[in-house]
């Protein structure tokens, strides 16, 4: 099922739950990157983390207005609000007088507030020359989760708006593939390392194969050996013990001895 099969009730719905996903995912990143911040000693270093801070601050600000936006479009259609001017005498439209708030109107506001939320996160995570490594997610999960929860309240408003201009959704065609870039290049995230096998496992690998119990048993000896030297290796002479007794076979000749 496509956006445009939606109910247009359901596509604000899922719009504003998908935005509510993405400011609260917002919190984690900002946090990393103010504690970064307070860390980071070098001025040019120290200044791209601010600039990325301050990107997701303004992206979780246009957010919280394209939600508003979005509830008032909600608002209106429920209450049968409609486009409209005042009226002159004769019944015709007055137009001299500001007209009713346009849900059609509000809708398209809410697609410039979302272009608007996407080129910010582009900007705050766009590479410097000399910091290039910066331009990553500190918190690639949470990201993730704000990225495409941003693409996917774009469908959906992208498929409202279509309601009344159905090029729409192609005019924000660079805004969605944004989203995707930045979701796929930000938030890459290192494989989890093996902890290797378990000594359970060990022990089975043991007993079923008899290399593999004469490599286990030839790497044992060999670090039992590496200890043992190094133990040795680390005791003084015992002539240099103290209280201990000269050796007689280290003692110079004429120095008491014969």
């Amino acid at each position: 099922m496509t956006e445009q099969d939606v109910a247009p009730e359901d596509r604000l719905r899922r719009a504003v739950a998908e935005l509510t996903v993405v400011f609260e995912n917002l919190g984690a990143e900002h946090q990393a990157l103010r504690a970064e911040e307070a860390q980071t000693a070098a001025r040019e270093r120290s200044g791209t983390v601010i600039r990325m801070g301050e990107g997701i601050a303004q992206t979780a600000r246009t957010v919280s207005l394209t939600i508003g936006v979005l509830a008032t479009v909600h608002g209106l259609r429920d209450l049968g609000v409609t486009y409209g001017f005042s009226r002159t005498a004769e019944g015709g439209d007055y137009t001299p007088l500001l007209a009713l708030p346009s849900s059609t109107e509000e809708i398209l506001d809410a697609l410039v507030y979302l272009d608007e939320a996407a080129s910010t996160l582009g900007k705050a995570y766009a590479p410097t020359k000399k910091y290039p490594g910066l331009a990553v997610a500190r918190c690639p999960q949470q990201m993730r989760a704000a990225l495409g929860g941003l693409r996917a309240a774009l469908e959906a408003v992208c498929a409202e708006a279509a309601e009344a201009d159905a090029g729409v959704a192609e005019d924000y065609a660079v805004t969605h593939a944004l989203l995707s870039d930045l979701e796929e290049r930000v938030c890459r995230t290192v494989p989890a390392q093996s902890a290797g096998p378990s000594a359970e496992e060990v022990v089975a690998a043991i007993r079923a194969d008899p290399e593999v119990a004469r490599a286990a048993a030839a790497a044992l000896a060999a670090n039992a050996w590496t200890k043992t030297r190094r133990t040795f290796q680390s005791r003084p002479p015992p002539s240099r013990r103290r209280g201990a007794a000269p050796d007689p076979d280290l003692t110079p000749r004429g120095a008491g001895g014969r």
